[in-house]
């Protein structure tokens, strides 16, 4: 497997989770407060491993592209 297709992988990964953050987003705003408590620390949990894919499939794609 080369960088970009491995980038890609990140990339398509970090699209899903960011699909998965906004009803959960709208879920929360709704929510009663333990409720919502609780949404708010999965979203975080989400948006980090969102964040991680995003950026580490950015680079990947850029390293692979310097090859």
């Amino acid at each position: 497997m080369d960088y970009n297709e491995w980038g890609t992988e990140y990339l398509n990964e970090a699209q899903r989770l960011k699909g998965h953050l906004a009803p959960l987003r709208r879920e929360a705003r709704l929510a009663k407060n333990e409720e919502a408590n609780k949404l708010y620390r999965r979203i975080a949990l989400l948006n980090d491993m969102y964040l991680d894919c995003l950026h580490t499939g950015r680079y990947l794609v850029r390293i692979g592209a310097k090859r």
